[in-house]
């Protein structure tokens, strides 16, 4: 295997609401946000991570920058202010499905405001991907300043839109700006949930060709536990999902993002877009394989609590 690369994930950072099991007043506050489990899982497996967002100074930011650091994720990047840090309030699964909702608590907070200044006029050459997505690349202002940042940062870019639909309801209205971050990603990754929201009634397979004529390299579409399925301009391959004991599926898809990801690194195919390009379909098989693993194990364990590489069994 090549040496891992290192990672710059760019967005928000949260604190969770998630109701407790069988209490209807009683919530357990919990750092998340996807971005931000993203660059915890990537940093769990051993990729030298930074991460480029904008925390609170009160004492919920404080928690989110502890976990990062305690994770060993590099704080350089990160800005702080005094606005409260943003808040989501995990809801239960509809009937008949897997993925939780959120509601939000957005609008003045932290989650927010992103500002000129706290992007870098340059990046360490040790960065190979830079990683951004949800719902802070579609807010106002700093959703153009992140997708900027990405398309001109020079690397090889990954985007995961993470559709919240209580933040940006108007499909028609998001979908420029949507449209706009995959166009700038060499990889994207999305949810089956997501899939849905963005082309109603099409299966994921004309999803992903619609997503690739947009410019991307490789496109991957989580698929619950059917696994997951990997598109490029060379065909497109699926791979089954594991059978897992589900405690909840809170960081899932952040999880399968991280590891895919690292393992793309792991293996040499983040070199270059030409390298990513040429990637084959067995390859791609087999990161798409890991990436299902390290969403079993999270989704088998309470909240977004991405494995480490030697559980694994790297």
């Amino acid at each position: 295997m090549a040496e891992a690369c290192a990672f710059l994930v760019c967005g928000e950072a949260l604190v969770d609401l998630v109701p407790l099991p069988g209490e209807d007043a009683l919530f357990r506050a919990v750092c998340g946000g996807s971005p931000y489990n993203v660059a915890i899982g990537l940093a769990r497996l051993g990729a030298p991570t930074q991460f480029l967002g904008r925390l609170s100074s009160d004492g919920n930011g404080r928690r989110l920058a502890n976990r990062l650091a305690q994770n060993g994720v590099d704080l350089a990047l990160v800005a702080s202010g005094g606005l409260p840090t943003t808040l989501a309030c995990v809801l239960p699964p509809e009937p008949g499905r897997y993925d939780v909702g959120y509601a939000f608590y957005l609008e003045g907070t932290s989650g927010a405001v992103l500002l000129p200044e706290d992007f870098p006029a340059a990046l360490s050459p040790a960065i190979r991907l830079v990683h951004f997505g949800s719902f802070s690349a579609l807010l106002p202002g700093s959703g153009r300043l992140i997708r900027d940042f990405a398309a001109h940062s020079g690397r090889i870019v990954s985007y995961d839109p993470n559709i919240r639909p209580t933040v940006t309801p108007d499909r028609e209205a998001a979908w420029p700006d949507i449209a706009a971050c995959v166009a700038s990603a060499d990889i994207v990754k999305l949810s089956d949930a997501d899939a849905a929201w963005l082309y109603p009634g099409r299966p994921p397979e004309d999803v992903a060709a619609e997503l690739l004529r947009l410019g991307p390299s490789v496109v991957a579409i989580t698929l619950g536990p059917e696994g997951a399925l990997v598109a490029t301009q060379a065909g497109q391959v699926s791979v089954p999902g594991l059978e897992t004991a589900v405690v909840d599926t809170v960081g899932a898809g952040d999880t399968f993002m991280a590891a895919f990801l690292w393992d793309l690194g792991t293996r040499g195919l983040l070199s270059s877009r030409d390298a990513l390009a040429a990637a084959s379909q067995q390859e791609l098989t087999q990161v798409a394989s890991l990436a299902c693993r390290a969403a079993s194990i999270v989704c088998a364990r309470r909240g977004a609590e991405p494995p480490f590489a030697a559980e694994l069994s790297l």
